[in-house]
């Protein structure tokens, strides 16, 4: 046989190419940060669609292969109830979950559910925001003595009542109707107007409608059709804060703490953008959602008389402070913190 130098050279470059690409491949891999994103919401949630999915494509966008995410939607990974141990154990890396789904665990935080504190819900993001920094006072009560750090708060529009098949339009109306809540904040104000309160995740909603469980919830407009709720809910009530609900992605905090300083400052300057975006959009479609239910869905709103508006007021402006007692001193230096800031951000706007 033959041998030639020329052709062995050809062959050794060739082959010399391949290891090096090989190597090069498997470097990028060892490099990438693989990181589990899970949370309890549909993937067309706007939730998703609007903050997470705008949070996750912006650090694709700017880290490229230096993070990878594999995100579990609803519920894959865990309850919603779960959430907060799953980032804690690290199960998964981060999660999208509303405070209210761990009463146990986020107290103070839960400032941002109570009725009355905000008109302008992205004002009311930017106030949950700045106290969940590192060091802030949610940081400090809430997060970081559960082991997760905030990445980004948002807050939802104002709730309203709905209802299956009663009309609410006094509160006499309301004695005894079983109301579906999240969190003490909202059983408070459930309670405070003579209804019963009754505790899930919004993704359990319909089937307790359709079984009866519930006769109704304290709901936003925009999270009915996800979760197909204008099918069995035809009533709503507005014009009196019904409080809200308070959403964070969370990240485990070694985790983040793990990640190189630009990643991190990527992380959180992406979150605020990403809370901006979902809050603004929100607060634009809100009432376009509802009249969309009205005409296809057959929907009716009941808008509260001034006289009904005043005394659902006077029931309802005594739910912060009662929260605040059954916390302690922690829950009146929660509202007192959460007041300034919104107050102080709106001024700002």
């Amino acid at each position: 046989m033959k041998f030639s130098i020329k052709n062995f050279s050809i062959r050794a470059a060739a082959v010399g190419v391949a290891l090096a690409a090989a190597l090069t491949s498997a470097a990028r891999a060892q490099d990438t940060i693989e990181l589990k994103i899970a949370h309890p919401f549909p993937t067309t949630h706007y939730l998703v669609e609007h903050g997470l999915d705008v949070w996750v494509a912006a650090l694709e966008k700017e880290l490229g292969e230096r993070v990878n995410f594999t995100i579990y939607p609803a519920q894959q990974l865990g309850k919603a109830a779960e959430a907060l141990n799953l980032a804690a154990s690290g199960v998964a890396d981060l999660v999208l979950t509303a405070t209210s789904y761990h009463p146990a665990q986020l107290t103070v935080s839960a400032v941002a559910e109570l009725p009355g504190m905000y008109d302008d819900i992205c004002v009311a993001s930017r106030a949950s925001m700045e106290l969940s920094a590192e060091g802030s006072f949610f940081d400090e009560v809430d997060f970081a003595p559960n082991g997760v750090r905030a990445i980004y708060n948002v807050s939802l529009p104002i709730y309203k009542v709905i209802t299956a098949s009663r009309k609410i339009e006094t509160l006499e109306d309301l004695e005894g109707v079983k109301l579906r809540t999240t969190g003490s904040a909202m059983d408070a104000t459930a309670r405070s107007l003579g209804a019963a309160a009754t505790r899930m995740p919004s993704a359990e909603l319909f089937q307790a409608a359709q079984r009866g469980t519930v006769d109704g919830a304290l709901y936003l407009y925009n999270g009915m059709p996800p979760y197909d709720l204008q099918t069995v809910f035809k009533h709503s009530t507005e014009g009196v804060s019904m409080g809200s609900t308070h959403l964070v992605l969370l990240m485990n905090r070694e985790k983040f703490d793990a990640l190189p300083a630009d990643i991190q400052e990527t992380f959180l300057r992406h979150g605020v953008a990403a809370a901006e975006k979902n809050c603004a959009w929100m607060a634009e479609s809100e009432t376009a959602v509802r009249d969309k239910m009205v005409a296809e869905s057959g929907l009716q709103v009941v808008t509260l008389s001034a006289d009904e508006q005043a005394r659902w007021e006077e029931r309802t402006a005594k739910v912060a402070d009662e929260w605040a007692q059954s916390i302690g001193a922690e829950g009146q230096q929660a509202l007192d913190a959460y007041r300034d800031a919104v107050e102080r951000l709106a001024a700002q706007n």
